[in-house]
């Protein structure tokens, strides 16, 4: 990076926020990262503007955040800050109107509104991407405007490792049964079969699993059973960069990620995903080449230097003039 920038952004995505930071600049958080100690350690070029956590945060909406930001307040905005960065609509409404740069990720269209879009693009102190291929298009089509389209990008020696010691199904999704997705499918495919579900908000007698946790159950689960609304999440490619095989059901967009036969199955029926799942499940041979290209693709496509080097780049443009 040609230069360190001293960036302000409100809490949201655990994992997003975490990565954003491999990025190297000044993050400064507004919330104390205790609050997501349990899903990412913090990086050490991430500061808490809160001075310790509790609960009571969680429940800070929008209207909450913009009154700690006003004239006088204790966290030296805007004037110690180079530019806001900002994911989900939430956090757009957040600096939406202040005299500050700002830097958007978006991830699906409709998280914003027509009213959100042609003020963002109106102005030359706001800038975005989205690490979605359809929401990039999406916008392209609706409003002419082509933004940086920016996957996730992972430390490739972070995620390695697969063994595939433990015959077992895994799955890393919070509250899955309630945002429903494909659940039903794994339900009824996975029925008596060797399944581990990892869930933050609802964690089972054994309490919350850690980052490391969570990445020693990548390594040594047999198969990685991917769910979303469509596309990919970050788990999916974490998942991918351990070298693990994939199923999943048949979404928008899935394909570009998980190969039908090469690394991984799709499906939405759930006979043939349970089919699936049982020859990964009994041939080791076989789980073992399709996770060898899964983190083949990984490799190939999200590799943490190129997602540095791309945000970089985005930022050191948008801010070549300021």
């Amino acid at each position: 990076m040609s230069r360190r920038y001293q960036v302000i952004y409100a809490p949201g995505h655990p994992a997003m926020q975490y990565h954003i930071a491999q990025t190297g600049h000044d993050f400064h958080i507004l919330a104390n990262w205790e609050q997501f100690a349990g899903w990412r350690p913090r990086p050490a070029n991430v500061t808490s503007l809160f001075d310790a956590y509790d609960d009571s945060h969680l429940r800070l909406d929008v209207p909450d955040f913009r009154a700690m930001l006003e004239p006088g307040n204790r966290f030296g905005f805007p004037e110690r800050y180079d530019f806001a960065w900002s994911m989900w609509n939430e956090q757009f409404t957040i600096f939406r109107n202040w005299d500050i740069p700002r830097v958007h990720r978006v991830a699906k269209f409709a998280e914003l509104t027509a009213d959100d879009y042609d003020y963002a693009f109106s102005r030359d102190d706001f800038t975005m991407a989205s690490y979605y291929q359809y929401t990039a298009d999406q916008i392209e089509e609706a409003y002419g405007v082509r933004i940086p389209l920016i996957e996730l990008g992972l430390n490739r020696d972070t995620y390695s490792g697969w063994t595939g010691e433990d015959a077992e199904i895994l799955t890393v999704v919070h509250s899955w049964k309630d945002r429903g997705w494909h659940h039903h499918l794994w339900a009824e495919a996975c029925a008596d079969l060797p399944t581990r579900h990892v869930d933050h908000l609802n964690p089972g007698p054994e309490g919350t699993l850690d980052f490391d946790q969570i990445r020693a159950e990548m390594r040594r689960c047999r198969v990685y059973w991917h769910d979303g609304e469509n596309e990919y999440t970050v788990a999916l490619l974490e998942a991918m960069m351990t070298g693990a095989p994939i199923i999943t059901a048949d979404m928008p967009f899935v394909e570009r990620h998980v190969q039908h036969g090469v690394n991984g199955f799709i499906s939405s029926d759930p006979t043939q995903l349970r089919e699936y799942a049982r020859m990964l499940l009994d041939d080791v041979d076989l789980a073992q080449k399709m996770g060898a290209e899964s983190r083949r693709m990984a490799l190939e496509r999200y590799d943490e230097e190129r997602w540095i080097r791309q945000w970089n780049e985005l930022f050191d443009g948008f801010m070549a003039d300021r």
